[in-house]
């Protein structure tokens, strides 16, 4: 099974895993939340990420590879979640702007695909889950 771990500013990360143990009607496993607070520094949150790779690497689940979940594009958690792609030993996949039909693909998926096809997936998921509504609204005649 794929670990995932949600890194992001603030608070967001616990309510989006909440959100998803809801709509799934499930406690959930192999599921991380990672938050970086302005009091933080970059190398705290890297001993964060660290941690929780390491943690899902040695799961009873038996850990095939990470998918790592973070808010924004060129933001500090992304930037620090893009060094562990050298550093770590785990297989990663790193997405940015987090959403909730994001994590729940995530966690639908994450035992049918391998990480990279997950990763497209998800990516695909996500993207799907942004709409107009406006283009939804019955015309008027």
């Amino acid at each position: 099974m794929i670990g995932i771990i949600i890194v992001t500013h603030l608070d967001i990360a616990s309510p989006l895993i909440q959100e998803a143990e809801r709509v799934l009607a499930r406690k959930l496993n192999m599921l991380m939340g990672i938050n970086l607070h302005s009091y933080e520094s970059s190398q705290a949150l890297n001993t964060k990420i660290c941690d929780a790779i390491q943690f899902l690497k040695k799961t009873d689940e038996g850990c095939s590879g990470i998918l790592i979940l973070s808010d924004l594009f060129g933001s500090t958690p992304t930037n620090v979640c893009v060094s562990q792609l050298k550093s770590s030993e785990a297989e990663i996949e790193i997405l940015t702007g987090v959403n909730l039909p994001m994590l729940i693909s995530s966690l639908t998926y994450r035992d049918r695909l391998e990480l990279k096809s997950l990763a497209d997936k998800v990516l695909l998921d996500g993207q799907k889950g942004i709409q107009r509504i406006k283009s939804f609204a019955p015309t008027s005649s």
